[in-house]
């Protein structure tokens, strides 16, 4: 999601010197375009919370299955990858590595599966910590220990569905971590990630991408300069009371954000057949 890029930004023609994200091309990468291809020093580490994985019947999930390093069950997420596998008959296909958290609501019959299969059965009993926290800390520490945090994107696929409070957290996980590793987080219908402060320019795959997209100052007001957009800020103060760049429209195969403070990035999503 995040590589130094040499384009224009915000202002013109002056060179830039900003973050370039690789947006939904992480999850499509295309052969057409160069700058999009898969960061060959990043691992890939697939997390699935416990929520109906999103686009579970589509090639998305496969193709992440597939390119991923560490494949990572949180908590209850378990039980989601077991029920799908019985019901489209990939069970025995979709071994996480680990499934990791308190596991306060992983159930009997996936667990013994996944045991008798390999998977690591991973209790923490920290309760000042939530499981998506824990799933980030042993990934750290254990499946990752004495490698560097940034070498390791992280595509979490759940989070931003179901209980307010639950995408409250993940958004909070989100913003907690956007300086130290790459996350996008996929949902039924958006594809979301940290933009930090300074000039961002995200790169747009429009087989999959918008043609909505938001711009959410989650953290404060943030004075944004946008590039690329149907509708375009020039510093403009925008925060969470006041006004947000919500029902945007992408027009452009890249777009310019110049924050002042992080903000959240996210774009309707149609994963390809």
């Amino acid at each position: 999601m995040g590589a130094d890029g040499n384009s224009d930004g915000c202002h013109g023609g002056q060179a830039f010197g900003g973050t370039t994200h690789l947006g939904n091309y992480l999850l499509y990468p295309s052969e057409q375009h160069a700058a999009t291809a898969w960061p060959s020093s990043k691992e890939l580490a697939l997390l699935i919370l416990n929520q109906p994985i999103p686009h579970a019947e589509t090639s998305l999930l496969s193709q992440l299955w597939a390119r991923a390093d560490h494949r990572i069950c949180v908590d209850g997420g378990g039980n989601r990858l077991y029920n799908l596998g019985k019901k489209i008959g990939t069970l025995s296909t979709y071994i996480p590595d680990v499934i990791v958290g308190d596991l306060d609501s992983l159930l009997e019959s996936p667990r013994a599966y996944y045991a008798q299969q390999g998977t690591d059965i991973q209790h923490i009993s920290d309760q000042d910590s939530t499981d998506f926290m824990k799933s980030l800390q042993y990934l750290d520490t254990v499946r990752r220990a004495g490698k560097p945090t940034e070498d390791c994107i992280v595509v979490v696929l759940g989070g931003l569905g179901g209980r307010l409070d639950h995408i409250l957290h993940t958004l909070k996980v989100m913003f907690n971590n956007h300086l130290k590793r790459q996350m996008v987080v996929v949902s039924d219908e958006n594809l979301t990630f940290v933009l930090p402060k300074g000039v961002n320019k995200v790169l747009v795959n429009k087989q999959v991408d918008g043609p909505t997209c938001g711009i959410l100052p989650l953290m404060g007001e943030a004075v944004l300069t946008t590039k690329g957009l149907r509708w375009n800020l020039d510093h403009y103060p925008s925060t969470f009371e006041g006004l947000m760049s919500t029902s945007n429209i992408i027009d452009d195969p890249e777009v310019y954000v110049d924050s002042s403070m992080p903000v959240a990035w996210t774009s309707e999503f149609r994963p390809m057949p």
